[in-house]
């Protein structure tokens, strides 16, 4: 619930501010925060890296779900020679060397069925032409023939008392994806931060920049009359030496800004995934809206859609499942399979396997397997206990996962209404010292006050501009925070879910 909302405009101008000289704008593209973010969760490495992982995610999930599809493979030997010599050892004679030849065209269809009972029902046909010989070197002999062979065979296997490991592995794939959708998600949130606070970052260089070259052209004014003033024997020696100097630590002040300028903007463009050779500006003003926000209402939402609370429980959830399979593993277990098999085999033609087939009698059977563990040294029950250990871990941290989400929105709510005060005095502040550093500028000119006198207005100017910034990229920060831990936008949508 929203208690209020309203605009203050500390300033009634929208600011341009570019990377660098006035001289270079030609050719830069300026992007407004919203612009950095849309770029950086298309282009930035760390959202690619992360939409591949997703697509890896979602492929192995398909692949869970196919797992109880009907799935067929053909083999096929196209065809399959085979000659060799070998060596034959007689009673009371020596060993011969006879030769052995296979020639074989085969085709085996299996199609499978996955039961949701982790059992398998499967039918196999098989059909092979095959031609063989053998060569008796003792009596010089060569012998050969053709077989035909036709087959159909039914099978059925099934696992008993063990864990359906078919459907465990389909909610294993179901939750490893939604915890790496959760996953992508959340870092959209924390790369929309991370783009905040690296576009303001930039923006503060800049605007040290412009400060710094304000207050480099204002110290040349200054210097140029404390000259003339000096020459006309108006003021003394040391006021026009210390004009120098001033006008020295502003020329100092200003090339390293450029330089702190320089490197912030290749690292924000490294950030967002563009090229460091790209001529880029940032477009941005100073109206801000102050909210109240509820903070109960606030930790609510929070403790809703924060994902690491859904994390949690799905590390949970899969806890939950290891301990169903390591207990598994010191129980009882069968298989149960059965097979009907019918065949046909003929030296002569296809036609008469498959009269062979009808009249030859039929392979069954049927096989009740069990392994019962006896004794295992305790193996079973520490694997039990160790995973019993994690479940106990996973819900302790849950606990403490959802302490220190209402404690960080309680921090930043509060940093949000801190900075709202300071922004409304240090705007007013900021007012003062320049009509402050204003007056003292004619009073030195009309010879009412010394440099000093002037410097130290000068440098309360330049920090009143100094700490406005600094407050109100801390309120956009905190704002940006909020909305991370929250994922809920208070700036444009109000208090409510």
């Amino acid at each position: 619930m929203i208690f209020g909302r309203y605009r203050v405009r500390l300033f009634p101008i929208v600011l341009l501010i570019l990377l660098g000289f006035e001289g270079y704008a030609q050719g830069k593209k300026y992007l407004t925060l919203e612009d950095a973010i849309v770029i950086s969760l298309e282009k930035s490495y760390q959202m690619k890296s992360l939409r591949l992982s997703l697509v890896k995610a979602e492929q192995n999930l398909l692949a869970a779900k196919g797992a109880y599809r009907t799935n067929a493979s053909l083999g096929l030997y196209l065809p399959s020679w085979n000659e060799s010599v070998s060596e034959i050892m007689g009673q009371n004679s020596l060993p011969v060397f006879n030769t052995t030849g296979s020639f074989l065209y085969q085709g085996i269809l299996n199609i499978s069925q996955p039961l949701p009972t982790n059992g398998t029902f499967s039918l196999q046909s098989q059909a092979y032409h095959r031609s063989v010989s053998y060569f008796d070197m003792e009596l010089d002999h060569n012998q050969d023939r053709k077989d035909l062979y036709t087959s159909l065979s039914l099978h059925f296997n099934q696992p008993l008392f063990t864990v359906n490991t078919l459907k465990l592995g389909l909610r294993k794939a179901n939750l490893n994806f939604e915890i790496t959708k959760l996953q992508y998600d959340k870092s959209q949130y924390d790369m929309i931060y991370s783009v905040t606070q690296a576009f303001f970052d930039l923006y503060k260089s800049t605007r040290n920049l412009q400060i710094s070259k304000d207050n480099y052209e204002q110290q040349q004014e200054l210097f140029d009359i404390a000259k003339k003033k000096f020459e006309a024997d108006l003021i003394p020696e040391v006021e026009a030496l210390q004009m120098e100097v001033d006008l020295i630590e502003s020329k100092n002040d200003f090339v390293a800004a450029q330089g702190v300028l320089t490197r912030t903007e290749d690292s924000f463009k490294k950030l967002i995934g563009l090229k460091l050779s790209d001529g880029i500006g940032v477009l941005t003003d100073f109206e801000i809206k102050l909210i109240e926000i509820d903070l109960d209402n606030a930790i609510e939402i929070a403790l809703e859609k924060q994902m690491e609370i859904r994390q949690a429980e799905i590390n949970i959830e899969l806890s939950e499942y290891s301990i169903k399979e390591v207990k598994s593993n010191g129980r009882i277990q069968g298989q149960l399979s059965a097979s009907y098999d019918l065949t046909g085999v003929s030296n002569s033609s296809w036609e008469a396997t498959f009269d062979d087939l009808r009249d030859r009698p039929h392979n069954r059977s049927v096989v009740l397997s069990l392994s019962v563990p006896l004794w295992d040294g305790g193996v079973n029950r520490a694997n039990v206990i160790s995973a019993e250990t994690t479940l106990k871990e996973q819900q302790l941290s849950l606990d403490e996962t959802k302490k220190d989400i209402i404690l960080e929105v309680r921090n930043i709510v509060g940093r949000i209404q801190e900075t709202e005060n300071r922004l409304q005095v240090l705007e007013k502040n900021q007012e003062l010292a320049q009509r402050s550093f204003d007056i003292s500028s004619q009073r030195f000119n009309l010879g009412d006050i010394t440099s000093q006198e002037l410097a130290l207005d000068r440098n309360r100017q330049i920090q009143a501009k100094v700490s406005y910034l600094d407050a109100y990229i801390d309120y956009k920060l905190a704002l940006a925070d909020l909305k991370r831990i929250t994922m809920h936008d208070f700036e444009n949508t109000g208090d409510s879910n």
